[in-house]
């Protein structure tokens, strides 16, 4: 059985990390800018701080030592390809929690089972690096936008609710993102995770706290909700609205924090003692498993620059605009598509507008689907009905669109990959994933048109000749 040398050992566990955040460097450059851009995310510089302080508190029960193990890699290879994906597609979410959980990993196989799973939650807070949960914001504004308006009505205020628009007698209030509750819920599991581990040993409680955690923190924000409207109605707006407003925020979430431990410390569970270490299974050499994963860092770093990345300009190129449109700015509609190869917004005679972009399959800045690039401005427009219709065998999304000033508007759009075509933003993602994979020499493209009219009083034919103007824009 071969000894443990700490210097040898702490040398190529550096040498791991500096490898990993080398070849995952654009990733954790994507990820602190969306800690820097976001106050939902601002505690993720914090995470592997407190991950430390978290090994340098239970130091006393760690007994084991390092026995490298080669099977975690396996894994680490999986996330890796997946990570390759999802840079590929600019899809943050796959290359974030890749790049984390491959470290995690890659940790995992030089410290051995025995010693992992003594470290086991220190390594899996690292999770909480990752920004994710902005998928939850819609849901969570239903929630508290429903919530409210029950609350509201229980204490005899009359209010009408038009989307996530909320009337009263007083004023609109806009149950907006940043009212969804989503930076509440996420510090309130980062925090909550680190109480449970320190306060519980039975894998129940820590799962019946965490679900504890979630549901206050959504009822809160609903609460929340409802007492600043409450405030604004009564007070005839004096109050709720103004520097107020982020100090009822944070009373609150102090308010949830402080009855969660409160209550959860009731519950506690013994501290528990050291255990001695015992070793079954024998280790695989530390320098096979180094070498191991380092190559599979280096495999994913090269093939990462096998993918044509395209450069684009300063300004997209203004395309050839064809007969009967001209050359529409200023407007109203405000779709994005700003940073690509090629764009032009138009108007008919008749006055529709007309959206034609072109992009890279992967760029060195913007992205063909993205959040800044939207059809249509998802806080002042819901969709009413949607259709799917096919044209020449092609599909092609037609929506009904309606704002709470009760104006319509008809919107329809595809995309294109190549010669591929879909209405699906995430089979777009996956179509520019095969070009790319295939080194296909074609772009990207978003074309949409826009008409001032319910759906049901767009005559067919406006559609068709629409439509068609559409395909004639390069």
């Amino acid at each position: 059985m071969s000894q443990f040398k700490p210097v040898q050992f702490y040398l190529l566990l550096c040498a791991v990390l500096l490898g990993w955040s080398f070849v995952f460097w654009p990733t954790l450059q994507s990820m602190e800018k969306i800690w820097q851009d976001s106050d939902t995310y601002t505690h993720c510089y914090l995470i592997p701080l407190i991950s430390a302080w978290l090994l340098y508190d239970r130091r006393e029960l760690i007994t084991a030592t390092p026995r490298p193990t080669l099977l975690p890699l396996l894994a680490v290879l999986a996330f890796c390809s997946i990570w390759l994906v999802g840079y590929i597609a600019d899809i943050n979410t796959l290359t974030h929690f890749s790049a984390v959980l491959s470290l995690q990993l890659l940790l995992l196989s030089l410290l051995g089972w025995k010693l992992g799973y003594q470290v086991a939650f220190p390594l899996f807070y690292l999770i909480f690096m990752v920004p994710f949960g902005d998928a939850l914001n819609p849901p969570l504004q239903d929630i508290t936008a429903d919530a409210s308006v029950m609350m509201l009505q229980w204490a005899g205020i009359p209010v009408l609710r038009e989307g996530l628009y909320l009337t009263t007698p007083v004023g609109q209030f806009e149950v907006a993102e940043a009212c969804s509750g989503l930076r509440f819920l996420i510090a309130s599991l980062a925090i909550g995770a680190v109480y449970s581990y320190l306060t519980y040993q039975r894998w129940w409680k820590h799962l019946l706290f965490m679900v504890s955690i979630v549901l206050f923190s959504i009822i809160a924000n609903c609460f929340r909700a409802f007492f600043l409207i409450w405030i604004g109605e009564t007070s005839q707006m004096q109050y709720g609205f103004g520097v107020d407003h982020f100090i009822y925020g944070w009373f609150f979430f102090a308010l949830v924090m402080f009855l969660m431990f409160w209550l959860g410390g009731k519950c506690a569970d013994p501290q528990p003692s050291p255990e001695p270490s015992v070793h079954s299974v024998r280790p695989a050499p530390t320098l096979l498993v180094f070498s191991a994963g380092m190559a599979i860092l280096i495999l994913s770093f090269g093939m990462r620059f096998q993918i044509n990345v395209t450069t684009t300009p300063d300004q997209p190129a203004v395309a050839q605009v064809p007969a009967g449109l001209v050359v529409q700015s200023g407007t109203s509609w405000q779709p994005g598509f700003f940073d690509g190869l090629q764009r032009l917004q138009a108007v008919d005679d008749f006055g529709v507008q007309y959206l034609f972009a072109q992009f890279g399959h992967k760029q060195d800045k913007g992205e063909l689907i993205g959040w800044k690039n939207n059809l249509y401005q998802r806080r002042q427009w819901r969709v009413m009905q949607q259709q799917l219709l096919s044209v020449q065998g092609k599909p092609v999304a037609v929506l009904e669109l309606r704002n709470s000033s009760g104006d319509f508007q008809t919107l329809a759009f595809y995309y294109r990959v190549g010669t591929r075509q879909t209405t699906s933003e995430p089979t777009a993602k996956w179509y520019q994933v095969q070009a790319l994979l295939l080194n296909e020499s074609s772009f990207s493209e978003v074309r949409a048109v826009l008409f001032t009219s319910t759906l049901a009083d767009l005559p067919s034919a406006d559609l068709q000749r629409a439509l068609a103007q559409l395909e004639v824009i390069h």
